[in-house]
């Protein structure tokens, strides 16, 4: 999302936001020592970390003159592994680490890793059906959804009051 006090180009923004959110789960059907495929593995972080990087890279430099606010939606699976997970797993964390870099190397960004929380999606539907774990079938059947609205309300309030550490990751839960 990009907020602007003018609708044609890139200059003049007051301020541009990159909330970046795409992405896949992948096949959560295998365990990671199975994952052999460097065709899925090519094409699953092409789609999740590479188009990521250069949506980013080119989102950056399109609005330099502006003040830039990148956030990156995260996931407890950043920071934590979860059976079933192991390639998303290593994404998240990749996508994680790759803006606090450029939180060290850029202080005119501002960079926000926002973990929204378990929400119930169509991802949390695939996994509940077709997860190896058990245990990861039985949460996703009966978790505690997080209420989408409530955490953007709060990613909004965090970019909003822009008092967060450059490239920390704050969960829906924090604070």
């Amino acid at each position: 999302a990009v907020v602007s006090t003018q609708s044609t180009g890139t200059e003049g923004w007051e301020l541009a936001v990159l909330v970046n959110n795409h992405g896949s789960v992948g096949d959560t059907s295998i365990r990671m020592e199975e994952v052999s495929d460097i065709g899925y593995l090519e094409k699953y972080f092409l789609l999740n970390f590479i188009s990521y990087q250069v949506l980013t890279s080119v989102f950056s430099d399109r609005f330099k003159a502006s003040k830039r606010v990148c956030v990156n939606i995260s996931s407890m699976a950043a920071v934590k592994p979860f059976q079933s997970f192991g390639c998303y797993c290593a994404i998240k964390a990749a996508r994680m680490m790759a803006y606090q870099v450029i939180a060290e190397e850029s202080a005119d960004v501002r960079v926000l890793n926002y973990s929204p929380g378990p929400m119930k999606s169509p991802m949390t539907d695939d996994i509940t059906a077709n997860s190896h774990s058990t245990s990861i079938r039985e949460y996703f059947a009966s978790a505690d959804w997080v209420d989408a609205d409530a955490s953007a309300a709060k990613m909004l309030k965090l970019v909003n009051e822009d008092s967060y550490q450059s490239g920390v990751q704050i969960d829906f839960y924090d604070r």
